[in-house]
């Protein structure tokens, strides 16, 4: 521990020598960073919580097609409308990865060879339709990147193909909605970001007063934020709906550790000069708050190792690295800024005020200590030692409170519906949901399985597949099945051949690409057909239904049928993230003791900051339960975070006590009433800026974002509350048990 001090004080030296040169380090990574910014790519929708899976990854690459729709509402029988229609058709045609495009106008053009111009003969094809869909099909194994200009490709197409005035024509289908996803979470990050910032800007004006430049810690944040842009471009982390949030979430972490280190600073000018004031600042505040962010990041890293989902995995990934990056702002940019500014302007004020090596504190009295503090210190510090005095009966109400939160925790409702987690009145959203409508539902009332094996034309596997077929629609929320069988029956009259090269001259009759939605790169695809609007309780049983039904039809010896698709992997990927919430929350906590074990070499001191964090964990429920907050899988990564993330307080406010008690004369009631006095303040602005910066979640337009935000800022101010009022009562009962112990041993002549 007094050699990370030591470390510390070397680099606070270090900074105050070259605050110039410091500084401009600090910019040059911000260009490094905007390099890496530009990299960053997004993944929406499904495809976000869908981990690597070898199975999917086959499927995808034989059958997986995208799609993007061009629905046309209006006289779609007028000539001129069908004339737009198909230079759409022949356009889109023609674009790249496009694998078909399928219209009113190739019907048309097949009945007359041409598009003719009375609507009574296109009528006589079509009907009288007041709708008409252009289906563009991707290639398949295409990534949401390699989509999107097809979707924008069909946008301009759309323009140039002069439809008639009063006919609405809507882009739309999985690729335009990814594209339009990809748009607005680019956007609501920038808006979130920029919402943060100027909160934190009210924040700090308002709270952070009685210090030189009390803004720059937001300057520091924010230039940590540009570094972890960057770094998670140069790592290839794409941004997602979930990924989002964590600009505001690192904003206010961030300011937490920028305005440790600034009050921190201006408490030691009171005593020293500049010279050495940063030093010995950094040498006292540095090791706990890097601890700290330590313990953040390893509360991310639960969330990280304790899912599939790649959406909460990159949520957890740009949190680690953000927790980091701001924390070294902090000391770059805000240490350097403020050794520059206080040469500038008060150079040589403080030589006479104290001497250089501020070694005059141990002789002040509990009273001269708390002299400086302020009203808000004062108050904090007799709080403290109010609840302090009374160990006991505090800590037992807190363990009752929590216990009630355990309790209720399985009564929470849950949002796993991805669809849930979108702006239900997002134009990409109602655009697509019309376009369901429209089609009989779409591709979101059908899930495939992948049929893998050798002589998938063989007879036998096409008999299973329709005994397959005889049993899944017995089964429950399963209205039919699509597959290789239901094709060769089609073009031979009812029947499956006896032989296997019979059903190769069945299957010789079929056009290419129909043959290719059953039979492609030596795999066979089977659909199977769902109950519309099924709620998540019924794709998990749906999804069961048909894995029983594969296993009950007993597929031939070397033949095997997985069901995939993103919707059939991502809906229990996320049921199991979110079932899982108490195995991740325990991680962390595991975490962040094993850290504090491993710095502190005492169990007092690493047990006794995660008390008041379980306190939470229990009070955080009675929260969610009383205001109807739902568990996503974002709240799921919550008891995580907040184990690490209020360590940053507790672990802050134990070091302070410790110092202090060091004292000559301090008891441990002192002790806890000057460490709460001298860093409750800077704790409570910090809280209370980090709510502010996650309260900009509230405002997101994603339902899941504005729930965590309303989560995460009852969380922190719980957080407030447990470090001031049960980490006091909490290091007052074990520090004296470590005494007798101590004490005990030392009379039996042990060791301590």
């Amino acid at each position: 521990m007094a050699k990370l001090r030591g470390v510390f004080a070397s680099v606070g030296d270090r900074v105050q020598e070259r605050p110039v040169a410091t500084l401009a380090l600090a910019v040059l990574l911000i260009l490094v960073s905007v390099g890496g910014a530009a990299q960053i790519t997004s993944v929406t929708g499904n495809a976000a919580f869908v981990a690597e899976n070898p199975t999917y990854e086959a499927y995808s690459e034989s059958f997986d097609h995208g799609n993007v729709a061009v629905l046309v509402r209006g006289d779609v029988t007028e000539p001129a409308t069908i004339r737009a229609i198909d230079r759409l058709d022949r356009r889109m045609s023609e674009t790249q990865n496009v694998y078909s495009v399928t219209s009113p106008a190739d019907r048309v053009r097949a009945e007359y060879g041409r598009i003719p111009d009375s609507e009574r003969k296109i009528e006589a094809v079509l009907g009288s339709p007041d709708y008409a869909i252009v289906g563009v099909t991707t290639d398949t194994g295409l990534s949401q990147q390699e989509e999107r200009p097809i979707y924008d490709r069909a946008v301009d197409v759309k323009q140039w193909a002069n439809f008639p005035a009063g006919v609405s024509v809507t882009v739309t289908g999985s690729a335009a909605f990814s594209a339009q996803m990809s748009a607005v979470i680019q956007q609501s990050t920038s808006q979130l970001l920029g919402l943060a910032v100027g909160l934190m800007v009210v924040a700090l004006f308002f709270l952070f007063r009685g210090v030189r430049l009390r803004l720059l810690p937001i300057v520091a944040v924010f230039v940590g934020v540009i570094y972890t842009f960057g770094a998670i471009g140069y790592a290839g982390i794409p941004n997602s709906t979930l990924t989002s949030a964590v600009f505001p979430i690192l904003i206010g972490l961030g300011i937490d550790y920028s305005v440790q280190f600034h009050e921190r600073y201006e408490e030691e000018l009171e005593r020293n000069p500049p010279r050495t004031a940063l030093p010995i600042a950094l040498g006292g505040i540095g090791p706990p708050v890097l601890i700290a962010m330590l313990a953040a990041a390893l509360g991310f890293a639960a969330t990280w190792v304790s899912t599939t989902s790649p959406a909460t995995i990159w949520f957890a990934q740009t949190s680690i690295l953000g927790v980091m990056l701001t924390y070294a702002a902090g000391i770059l940019v805000l240490l350097s800024v403020l050794t520059i500014y206080v040469r500038w302007r008060f150079d040589g004020e403080f030589d006479h005020e104290a001497d250089a090596d501020g070694d005059g504190d141990d002789a002040e009295s509990t009273e001269d200590r708390l002299a400086s503090v302020g009203t808000v210190g004062l108050l904090l510090g007799r709080s403290s030692r109010v609840f302090a005095s009374h160990p006991k009966t505090v800590l037992v109400l807190a363990l009752v409170l929590a216990g009630a939160g355990f309790q209720v925790s399985s009564s929470l409702d849950t949002m796993t519906d991805t669809n849930e987690f979108i702006p239900q009145d997002l134009p990409a959203y109602v655009d697509l949901q019309q376009f369901q409508s429209v089609t009989g539902g779409g591709s979101s009332t059908s899930y495939s399985v992948l049929v893998t094996g050798t002589d998938l034309r063989d007879p036998e596997v096409l008999r299973w597949m329709v005994q397959f077929e005889d049993v899944a629609t017995e089964a429950p929320l399963i209205t039919g099945v699509d597959s290789p069988a239901t094709l060769v029956k089609q073009y031979n009259g009812g029947e499956i051949p006896e032989t296997e090269a019979g059903v190769n001259r069945v299957l010789a009759d079929v056009p290419e690409k129909t043959l290719e939605q059953y039979y492609n790169d030596g795999r066979a695809h089977v659909t199977i057909a769902t109950a519309q609007d099924m709620t998540t309780g019924q794709v998990i049983s749906f999804l069961g239904n048909a894995e029983d039904a594969i296993a009950y039809s007993n597929p031939p010896p070397g033949v095997t049928a997985e069901v995939t698709g993103t919707a059939a992997i991502s809906t229990p990927s996320i049921v199991s993230q979110i079932n899982s919430r108490n195995v991740t929350t325990a991680l962390g906590v595991l975490f962040v003791l094993l850290l504090l074990l491993a710095y502190y070499r005492d169990p007092v001191k690493a047990v006794a900051p995660l008390v008041p964090m379980v306190f939470v964990l229990g009070w955080q429920n009675i929260y969610m339960y009383e205001l109807g907050i739902s568990v996503s899988p974002l709240g799921a990564s919550l008891g995580a975070m907040t184990v690490g993330i209020g360590a940053e307080y507790t672990i802050i406010v134990m070091e302070r006590y410790y110092e202090e008690k060091a004292r000559e004369g301090v008891s441990r009631l002192d002790a806890v009433q000057i460490a709460s006095a001298r860093v409750g303040k800077a704790i409570s602005v910090s809280g209370m800026t980090t709510v502010f910066g996650f309260s900009a979640l509230i405002l997101s337009p994603f339902p899941i974002l504005s729930g965590f935000g309303f989560l995460t800022v009852g969380v922190i101010f719980l957080t407030l509350i447990a470090s001031l009022a049960t980490l006091p009562p909490t290091l007052v009962l074990l520090d004296g048990v470590a005494e007798r112990v101590a004490d005990y041993r030392a009379s039996r002549g042990q060791p301590a």
